[in-house]
């Protein structure tokens, strides 16, 4: 990837998009639009994606939160050129907040509920064109808006290896820096070798591979209190991303492949030096009589392979030299509701107490910098 020519302090590396009213008509082929996510009202008269006919709508008011006070948040009652504010799917009033907020670039993830509901149909054409809709529109109009400071973060769908390989392969031809999985490459429930022609291309183009809050094959199976969705929300990074990093390095995916790069979004970090700390041990105990023998510790592909951001974890930036410095990546979330505009600033200086400024700095922009290959 060529440098971007440009200097950043402050960059997130999680942020969102909300689709605009009008993608689907403009992005999706005509044949496939009778298929397409509709806009219908939720139960106050906002707007809400249906994205399955014998599903509940989906509100927009939870993941369009642009600086609305805390206990002012809900999920209905939201609607487009009205209180949902234009910069959630227009790259323009995006910059305009980055400004404000501070904030140098971002790299953008989708709205994986649209995302997913194509892989309802079992019209496989139609689940390509609706993802191929969906990443056309982030590059070409919102992030077009400055593709210094919005980086879209491509999309793979969920059809089988040949297709996640020939995906990733127009991502980078497009100039896209990162890519997200929602499923394992080859669309099984479970890692295995049929999965090693991307990561060998992901190697190849340089292209991190992005899961934000692991995949969708590894599902808690726990039902929850409506009451209790954000709490679980919260945590659902670290219960997924677990068996994902576990999977990859006790399969031998990075001594075959040691160049590629996974990144855990939104899953935070300081959980990480007890996995690593258990993943040593059980290593230790039992490589032996299971014929395993990893040419590094557990622990140490954690560091040389993997990159977490964050959007709150103080404990993460206490006990950073345990996670690794060179692991971590801020990020706002922005515009779900877990996003702290137009405070960012604010929830960083509560955070990096008694940081140095090399550290800080790394945290903030420099390892997105080196990662992404910005500068």
């Amino acid at each position: 990837m060529e440098p971007t020519g440009r200097k950043y302090s402050l960059i997130s590396a999680d942020s969102h998009v909300v689709e605009p009213p009008d993608l689907w008509e403009k992005w999706l082929p005509a044949k496939y639009r009778d298929r397409a996510p509709k806009l219908v009202k939720d139960e106050e008269g906002g707007d809400a994606w249906q994205y399955n006919a014998k599903g509940m709508a989906a509100p927009l008011g939870l993941v369009s939160c642009v600086g609305i006070p805390r206990d002012k948040m809900r999920w209905t009652g939201f609607r487009y050129g009205d209180n949902v504010h234009p910069s959630v799917h227009d790259g323009k009033a995006r910059l305009e907040i980055l400004d404000i907020d501070g904030v140098d670039a971002e790299f953008l993830y989708g709205p994986q509920r649209a995302i997913m509901s194509f892989a309802q149909w079992e019209d496989k054409a139609l689940n390509l064109a609706g993802v191929d809709a969906y990443n056309q529109w982030l590059i070409e109009d919102f992030c077009a808006a400055d593709p210094k400071r919005l980086f879209p973060v491509y999309q793979i769908p969920n059809l089988g290896i040949d297709t996640s390989v020939a995906q990733l392969r127009q991502a980078a031809k497009l100039g896209c820096r990162a890519c997200v999985l929602s499923t394992w490459p080859s669309g099984e429930s479970a890692l295995s070798e049929e999965d090693d022609p991307f990561w060998e291309a992901a190697e190849e183009l340089q292209i991190p591979v992005s899961m934000h809050f692991g995949l969708a094959t590894t599902v808690l199976k726990h039902e929850s209190p409506p009451e209790a969705a954000g709490a679980i929300g919260a945590v659902a990074g670290v219960i997924k991303m677990g068996p994902v990093i576990v999977d990859l390095i006790f399969s031998g995916v990075f001594d075959r492949y040691p160049g590629l790069m996974v990144l855990g979004i939104e899953v935070g970090c300081a959980w990480v030096p007890h996995v690593a700390e258990m993943m040593d041990d059980r290593y230790w105990r039992n490589r032996t009589h299971v014929g395993l023998d990893l040419k590094k510790l557990p622990s140490q592909y954690l560091k040389d392979n993997f990159a977490f951001s964050y959007i709150v974890d103080q404990v993460g930036v206490r006990m950073r030299h345990s996670v690794g410095v060179e692991t971590m990546m801020w990020s706002t979330d922005f515009p779900h509701h877990g996003n702290d505009y137009p405070y960012s600033r604010e929830t960083i200086q509560r955070h990096f107490v008694d940081v140095p400024d090399d550290e800080k700095n790394l945290i903030l922009s420099g390892n997105c910098e080196r990662i992404y290959q910005l500068t």
